[in-house]
C-alpha cells in the first residue's frame, strides 16, 4: 500500500497538478489582458492596478514555483525516459524538489524585497 505513495508517484501527481495550474493561469491571464485591452486604456489601467494587490502577488509567486517545479521535473522525466538515470534511484527526484524550493525561495525573497 505504501508503494502507491512513493516519491515517483508524488512527482507524477505534482507534475500533473502544476501543469493544470499553469494552463488555468495562462488562459485566465490571456483572457484578462485581452479583455482589458479591448475595453480601452482606462479599463486596462484599472485591471493593472487591481493586479498589484498582494493577493495577486502571492499568486504570481505560486505560479513561479509551479513553473520552476514543472520545468525541472520535465527535465527529470526526459532524463528518466532516455535511460540516463539508474532504475530505482530517487536522488534526481530529490534534487529536482530541492532545486525548485531553492529557486522559489530566492524568488520569494526578491518579491518581498520589492
Amino acid at each position: 500500500m505504501w508503494r502507491i505513495y512513493s516519491a515517483r508517484n508524488w512527482m507524477f501527481i505534482l507534475h500533473r497538478v502544476t501543469g493544470t495550474a499553469l494552463l488555468v493561469y495562462f488562459v485566465a491571464h490571456v483572457l484578462t489582458i485581452s479583455t482589458a485591452l479591448v475595453a480601452g486604456p482606462e479599463a486596462f489601467s484599472a485591471v493593472m492596478a487591481a493586479l498589484r494587490h498582494p493577493v495577486f502577488r502571492a499568486v504570481e509567486l505560486a505560479i513561479f514555483g509551479c513553473v520552476a517545479f514543472h520545468g525541472l521535473n520535465g527535465l527529470h522525466i526526459i532524463a528518466a525516459e532516455r535511460g540516463w538515470l539508474r532504475p530505482g534511484g530517487n536522488a534526481f527526484a530529490r534534487t529536482t524538489v530541492a532545486t525548485t524550493l531553492g529557486i522559489w525561495a530566492v524568488a520569494a525573497a526578491l518579491a518581498v524585497a520589492r
